[in-house]
């Protein structure tokens, strides 16, 4: 979760709910956990006394914040908007976060959001950024996407492979190795621990 969205969340928290909260509120809920497992109070009559109050403060945020909308602050990167000059933002969408210039809607320039890499493409010479698969998963891929096709799951280093040239790629796993991905080269050496 993106640290804007999360202090949001803690404003919200406290705001509306501030007993649940509050350390002295943890501490006293452990005691009743206590006392549950040691058969000296009923879960259901602590769940209960718990609910009656949280239901009252929950009821009253609903009534507090119904049809409020609540910004979330975007967050500017160093990337520039190559159609107006523009410092791009970070939006989430429903396909996840992406960069969007600030300048909308004159401006409609969006790109994915890529985690930038110290290696180069071993098939076209282009650099290797970070992407996310649709189940969150990091993998790295050419930056000309499918018109390169190059996309592996081992992660790119700044280091060069001794034969060609090209980057060495980190592969994981018991024995974890650099390896180059260049076709036809087939170098490799273990990570020194």
């Amino acid at each position: 979760v993106p640290p804007a969205r999360r202090s949001i969340v803690a404003d919200l928290l406290k705001d509306h709910f501030p007993e649940i909260v509050d350390v002295r509120f943890a501490a006293a809920m452990e005691k009743d956990q206590d006392k549950i497992e040691e058969g000296k109070a009923q879960w259901q009559k602590v769940l209960e006394r718990f609910y009656k109050d949280f239901s009252r403060s929950l009821d009253k945020a609903e009534q507090d914040l119904a049809g409020k909308r609540i910004e979330i602050p975007v967050e500017e990167t160093d990337v520039v908007c190559e159609l107006c000059g523009r410092k791009m933002v970070i939006k989430t969408g429903r396909y996840g976060r992406f960069l969007a210039c600030p300048g909308f809607p004159e401006c409609r320039n969006t790109k994915k959001l890529v985690d930038e890499t110290p290696g180069l493409c071993p098939k076209c010479g282009a650099r290797v950024v970070g992407r996310r698969s649709q189940r969150g998963r990091l993998f790295y891929a050419c930056e000309k996407g499918r018109e390169c096709g190059f996309m592996t799951w081992d992660e790119p280093v700044a280091d060069l492979c001794p034969s060609c040239g090209s980057t060495l790629f980190k592969k994981k796993g018991r024995n974890p190795e650099l390896v180059c991905l260049k076709e036809g080269c087939g170098y490799k050496r273990a990570v020194e621990k």
